[in-house]
């Protein structure tokens, strides 16, 4: 009897195991599938940048068609021919416009968001709400009257175009702000009560303690505050379109392909060296990046 019952439970392990296997074997091969899908517009823009313009007119795309050739890349990286300035220019541009309002942007957020999650004041719950009604409002809704705002206050490409892409974005943004706030508030208030009894005010508790146990949160923020303003394209179309010394990556690569000169190699080779910036950021901030999701989501 006690034979019997040892065989049946080896044969249902056996059984379970066989299922297990199978799923698994399911579920990565649906998995490669994806990724694949996700991955082949990636090696068809690298494919393109690197086959000479000649082959892709005559044959087509193909996956394999024997040619390497760098010669786009090089012509982006070290010439001028294309518009008034460089590639390097335009990124040096990208840089300069987009880390003031990431990294000021990001610390105001995290101040907001530490004052709605962990102080009591009076109007908190109505500024808190007030603030998070703006989430419903579509970003290019605004952006029309935000521009006859700003041409009020100076003329475009004439005096300071940079305001209105720097400044704004440095006051922080209600996500941010909100994604911060839920993942304050769920840390432990012993961290607090232990600084108070060191004699820490709250700006010094938060930027020696808070802050640093955040530093999940911080970077994820931090690397999707940077991939906005990176790809943003329409708000420096509008202020600095009359200056291309002035341009963006976006708008560089935009004007390498215009209504006289359509060349797919040297576009998808723009669009390349325009990912490669964005694509190391996450590369490196990765593991900040998925735990920072996966936490929030778990204390939300």
């Amino acid at each position: 009897m006690e034979q019997t019952l040892e065989r049946k439970v080896i044969f249902n392990k056996k059984r379970k195991n066989g299922k297990t296997i199978f799923f698994d074997v399911l579920a990565y091969t649906f998995l490669v599938l994806i990724g694949l899908l996700v991955l082949l517009p990636f090696m068809i823009a690298v494919i393109t940048s690197l086959t000479p313009e000649t082959v892709l007119n005559e044959k087509g795309f193909q996956f394999f068609s024997g040619y390497i050739d760098f010669g786009y890349y090089s012509d982006i990286l070290t010439t001028n021919n294309y518009g008034d300035g460089s590639f390097l220019l335009a990124l040096g541009n990208t840089f300069y416009y987009i880390l003031p309002p990431v990294v000021l942007g990001l610390l105001n957020s995290a101040l907001a968001g530490y004052a709605f999650a962990r102080i009591n004041f009076r109007g908190k719950n109505v500024a808190f709400y007030a603030l998070l009604s703006t989430m419903v409002i579509p970003g290019i809704i605004v952006t029309f009257p935000s521009y006859l705002l700003f041409i009020q206050v100076y003329k475009v490409n004439e005096w300071f175009p940079l305001f209105p892409i720097i400044v704004p974005g440095a006051f922080g943004g209600v996500v941010t702000m909100f994604y911060l706030k839920q993942y304050f508030t769920v840390l432990p208030k012993e961290l607090e009560e232990a600084a108070a009894i060191d004699g820490a005010g709250r700006i010094r508790t938060f930027f020696h303690i808070i802050a640093p146990v955040s530093t999940p949160a911080l970077i994820t923020q931090l690397l999707l505050g940077f991939n906005g303003c990176y790809n943003d394209y329409l708000g420096p179309l509008l202020y600095l379109g009359g200056k291309p010394s002035l341009y963006t990556v976006q708008l560089y690569v935009y004007g390498l392909s215009t209504a006289y000169n359509k060349s797919f190699p040297l576009l998808m080779a723009g669009a390349i060296l325009a990912l490669l910036p964005v694509l190391i950021l996450y590369m490196f901030g990765q593991k900040f990046f998925v735990e920072g999701v996966v936490m929030t989501g778990i204390k939300g």
